[in-house]
């Protein structure tokens, strides 16, 4: 069998560890092993998932390489990690619309395609770069996520996508998913997560002037988009956010460019008022500690108000039903156990 099989920790280390997320099972983890043109590993990343079905928890490693392939991950419980977000890439080309030409629905229309719950994907770039070759910013997905998608990481992660919406996590209804120290590239609503994201130390960069944040939050007034600690920076004119469903954004503690285009965040309206979503709970755009260049974004809340202290920024986000940082410090100290050289993880 071409597996990197390791019974890694007794069973009540890996079962303390994944307590918070009921859906992990109990059994020791399964390593996996990528890597192109060794007759011990697989040579893809898509094989190695397919070859996961039968155990419970399973991390693959990749090694250092570019893997133009898609990816499509259906089940659950499934770390991804590279090398290093420099030098391990998965790289594929696809328009949306070109796939949708001869295809139902968005499923295959990313370069990574999610159905699955407890995903993490580290230290590792995904690139769609139709738009780089077509010279054009339509719609091309990085990273799809569906409708029963949920608890999905990214961890030192670069995405890039040369259209609009470059990461689309969808679950409307308990979408929960946290990305840290990581690089996003796109066009219109180039992040837009549904449910409930919260994203730190991370970049963004916007090729379009349009906006680069988007969330839809309709099914709950306790569902909200937080960007924490972060750098946005774009073309000349770049715009910050909307929505058009009912939504709400925290942003703390970050730094905008001068090209960041003076205008508020907002919510997207039609000439033909049938085409308006409804906007029961307002307009809720938060700010506070910010380095920014307009008056709109100045501080309009104080975080000690809703108890948001940077140490339990996570547990107010996701009110103490998710623990991404403790999955992320487990991931960590899995990857030491084995012969698998990767980026060191940055947990603050």
């Amino acid at each position: 069998m071409r597996l990197f099989l390791s019974l890694l920790v007794g069973l009540s280390i890996v079962q303390s560890v994944f307590a918070a997320t009921p859906a992990i099972g109990t059994e020791p983890v399964t390593f996996m092993h990528v890597e192109k043109n060794n007759k011990h590993a697989y040579n893809s990343i898509q094989a190695a998932i397919n070859a996961s079905s039968p155990y419970k928890e399973v991390v693959i490693t990749v090694a250092a390489g570019e893997y133009n392939e898609k990816l499509f991950i259906t089940r659950s419980n499934l770390s991804i990690v590279g090398e290093s977000a420099a030098n391990t890439i998965i790289r594929y080309a696809q328009l949306r619309n070109s796939w949708r030409e001869h295809n139902d629905s968005d499923w295959g229309a990313a370069v990574v395609n999610i159905t699955g719950s407890d995903i993490t994907l580290a230290n590792i770039s995904v690139i769609n770069d139709y738009g780089k070759i077509h010279n054009t910013l339509e719609h091309q997905f990085a990273i799809r996520g569906f409708e029963n998608a949920s608890r999905i990481i990214f961890h030192q992660c670069d995405v890039q996508a040369y259209g609009a919406d470059t990461v689309s996590l969808w679950n409307k209804k308990e979408g929960l998913y946290y990305h840290s120290y990581c690089s996003f590239t796109g066009a219109t609503d180039m992040v837009c997560p549904r449910g409930t994201a919260l994203i730190e130390h991370s970049q963004f960069y916007n090729l379009k002037q349009t906006a680069t944040l988007w969330h839809d939050g309709e099914l709950s007034s306790e569902q909200k988009f937080v960007v924490a600690n972060s750098e946005f920076n774009g073309v000349e004119g770049f715009w910050l956010g909307r929505h058009h469903y009912d939504a709400q954004f925290y942003l703390l503690g970050n730094q905008f460019s001068d090209n960041l285009a003076d205008k508020p965040i907002f919510k997207k309206t039609y000439a033909d008022k049938q085409r308006d979503q409804p906007n029961r709970w307002g307009s809720r755009y938060f700010f506070a500690n910010n380095k920014a260049p307009y008056a709109w974004l100045d501080d309009n809340f104080q975080p000690k108000q809703l108890n948001i202290e940077e140490n339990n920024l996570v547990d107010w986000v996701f009110k103490g039903e998710w623990q991404p940082k403790q999955q992320l410090q487990m991931l960590k100290q899995l990857l030491a156990t084995q012969n698998f050289k990767t980026d060191a993880f940055q947990l603050k």
